[in-house]
């Protein structure tokens, strides 16, 4: 129940600022534009143990999932639906060559290279999980309007509430669109179909 609450929390407070700026203007439903946010510059760890950067979100579109691996139901789901949607997308272009899915664990304390790419890979072997030190995932956090925070469930046990939207990332690494929850694949395939089309058609 409190992981639900901060999750409501977090897409309904933490995301709504993306919302209100989605409809005033925008030619296509929750299109970050004219100004879409650029992603700043990153140092976190990929689920192999090498640095992931902002280089690595260049020249891709990108679909981005914050989370953690101790996540009971919101992150495997979600996860569950961006197999279903990256498999679908990797027989079209411009993602097919250009697309990947990187999930960010916000429980650096737990979630280790090697415990996250046995969990990301469960989903997709294309998946990628990164992660860092607080400090680390601030300025990507912050940036997107991200928010996690760490709940006691008693001793040693934490949860972590977290925003649950799914990011849409540029080959140019800009925010260009958030989808906040509940998700469905054709939702998210019909979202990246569209922003991408509108991106590619202004490049």
């Amino acid at each position: 129940m409190i992981l639900i609450a901060g999750m409501a929390f977090a897409a309904g407070i933490g995301l709504s600022w993306w919302h209100n700026r989605d409809t005033e203007g925008a030619p296509i439903d929750g299109l970050l534009w004219p100004d879409p946010p650029a992603v700043p510059e990153i140092a976190l760890t990929r689920d192999d143990g090498t640095p992931f950067k902002l280089a690595d979100l260049r020249g891709k579109w990108t679909l981005m999932f914050f989370g953690f691996t101790h996540c009971p139901d919101v992150c495997p789901t979600t996860l569950d639906l961006l197999a279903q949607v990256h498999t679908v997308l990797k027989k079209t272009p411009p993602y097919g060559t250009q697309g990947q899915v990187v999930f960010v664990s916000v429980d650096p304390e737990r979630d280790t290279p090697a415990q996250l790419a046995q969990y990301v890979h469960y989903f997709h072997k294309d998946f990628i999980g990164v992660t860092g030190a607080d400090s680390d995932l601030k300025p990507l956090t912050q940036a997107l309007g991200v928010l996690f925070m760490k709940v006691a469930q008693g001793g040693p046990d934490y949860t972590v509430d977290h925003s649950a939207g799914i990011f849409f990332i540029d080959p140019a690494g800009r925010l260009v669109s958030v989808l906040t929850p509940p998700h469905t694949a054709d939702a998210v395939i019909a979202r990246f179909k569209a922003v991408s089309a509108f991106i590619l058609g202004k490049s």
